[in-house]
């Protein structure tokens, strides 16, 4: 019982379990777009993985067989999860950005939506003509940060952080480079109804890792000597 008691006073102590429902997804300015760190509604996401590229030497030379070693870091691409309002908001502005890396996009037609002819006039409206060669914009002017924080809560709570959330961030993936190259068909049906979703995917250069550690100064690790600091750490309050 003591081992049980312990476990149960450790994991207290960190403010309880982690919950999969708590996590906020973030697009910092976006050229041409949001001059501000943008939050949408983001309800599936997931910590990006991490994975070594390897290669195989033979181990003759250590009177062993053949084994793998690392020698690249590889980051996988990341797909995101968005409710749509009744405006499709969030389609529009992913469908919008996706747009801006291709310089021979069409014009987007604009309807004012306060005619109650909306639908005839959509049927008037003629696919615009395209430019027969393919012109892409530069990266910086289509590539931005993607952050996705995991927050956790429990007693353990000490400031909001980012729009009025009461969480306490434990770990934060900061992906650099990040832009949408695929954004997957929106289901339409006459069945149950349900909130429309978007799902978007993104390809991003790497990612930076920020841990959050309460009330300490520098991250536990067993591979280092504790004369220097190991990664990037973001200490909360006391």
């Amino acid at each position: 019982m003591s081992g049980i008691k312990n476990l149960m006073s450790k994991i207290g102590s960190y403010g309880g379990m982690s919950r999969t429902t708590t996590y906020l997804v973030q697009f910092d300015k976006i050229p041409g777009g949001n001059k501000e760190p943008l939050t949408l509604m983001c309800d599936e996401a997931q910590l990006p993985n991490v994975q070594s590229a390897t290669a195989q030497m033979a181990g003759r030379f250590l009177g062993e067989g053949p084994f793998q070693y690392p020698h690249t870091r590889l980051y996988t691409d990341v797909s995101l999860g968005f409710l749509c309002d009744a405006n499709l908001t969030q389609l529009k502005f992913f469908q919008t950005w996706y747009d801006s890396i291709f310089l021979d996009r069409p014009k987007t037609e604009l309807l004012d939506t306060t005619r109650t002819d909306g639908v005839e006039r959509l049927m008037q409206v003629a696919p615009k003509t395209r430019e027969r060669r393919t012109r892409l914009a530069y990266p910086e002017n289509y590539t931005t940060t993607t952050r996705i924080t995991k927050v956790e809560l429990g007693p353990h709570v000490r400031t909001p952080i980012a729009h009025g959330y009461g969480d306490r961030p434990s770990i934060s993936y900061l992906l650099e480079g990040s832009y949408p190259y695929a954004i997957d068909a929106v289901p339409l049906s006459y069945g149950a109804s349900q909130v429309t979703r978007v799902t978007v995917n993104f390809h991003y250069v790497r990612h930076t890792i920020v841990y959050v550690e309460q009330g300490k100064s520098a991250l536990y690790n067993p591979f280092n000597d504790g004369r220097t600091p190991t990664g990037a750490s973001l200490t909360t309050g006391p």
